[in-house]
This record gives C-alpha cells, sequence and structure tokens, in this order.
C-alpha cells in the first residue's frame, strides 16, 4: 500500500525478520517495542523503484480487543506518516509493537506513539556506516 508515495507498509513477502532480532531502539522503559533493519536487496522501497522505509507494525490478541489493536496500528500508521520526512530514502524496515510493559491499548494516544516512535527514528545509525 503506497500512501503518498513516499513509503508503503509491509507486505508478508517483502522481508524476513533477520536472526537474531535486532535491539530495541528505546529502553525498557519504553511502550513500544521499536526496532529497525536496514533491507538488503535492490532497495526498491515501493512500486515506483524509489528506495524508502517500510513499516511493519504488529499487535498480538494479548493486548487488546480487535478494535483496539486496529486503533493502534492506524496510530502508528499516521504518526509514521508524520515522521516519515526523517528517514526518506533510506532503506529501514521500522517494525514497531507493544512492548510487554505497555498499559492497555486504549489508554495510548496518538501523541504518546508520535513521541516514541519520533525519540526512535532518531536513534538510526546513517545509511553510509557498516
Amino acid at each position: 500500500m503506497i500512501f503518498k508515495g513516499r513509503f508503503r507498509t509491509v507486505r508478508q513477502r517483502d522481508h524476513a525478520v533477520p536472526t537474531p532480532l535486532p535491539r530495541p531502539l528505546l529502553g525498557p522503559e519504553a511502550f513500544l517495542d521499536i526496532r529497525a533493519w536496514r533491507r538488503t536487496g535492490d532497495g526498491s522501497g515501493d512500486d515506483l523503484g524509489q528506495p524508502g522505509p517500510l513499516l511493519l507494525v504488529t499487535s498480538p490478541r494479548k493486548t487488546g480487543r480487535a478494535v483496539q489493536r486496529n486503533r493502534f496500528r492506524r496510530q502508528v500508521r499516521m504518526a509514521f506518516l508524520g515522521l516519515s520526512e526523517r528517514i526518506a530514502g533510506r532503506p529501514w524496515i521500522v517494525w514497531v509493537r507493544p512492548a510487554r510493559l505497555a498499559p492497555p491499548l486504549d489508554r495510548l494516544t496518538l501523541r504518546d506513539i508520535e513521541g516514541q516512535l519520533a525519540l526512535a527514528l532518531r536513534r538510526l545509525p546513517p545509511v553510509d556506516t557498516p
């Protein structure tokens, strides 16, 4: 799915989660578990052949009812759209999910999600570092 031509969400066969998992970008006190890794391959991020970030959002059943989980996914996508200028053109897959110590999903606001996502995206290393 292409959003405003800038990025698209991850589809089922777009990626393979690396083993071992990358370390979380935020500490254990965060209520979002955000991890990121570089894409391999040609680096094409969307159907237009432009490189760009991919977003993977998961929320397991134990985090809340379907309505709450869908709202959480929608809010993460909206926050990522607002912050995607920071990592535009960089070949990252960003994985967002509720952390173990997260409050119930109905208590999380878009502002909370934006704050933690912005902090995590600032901690991404530059693409040219090995």
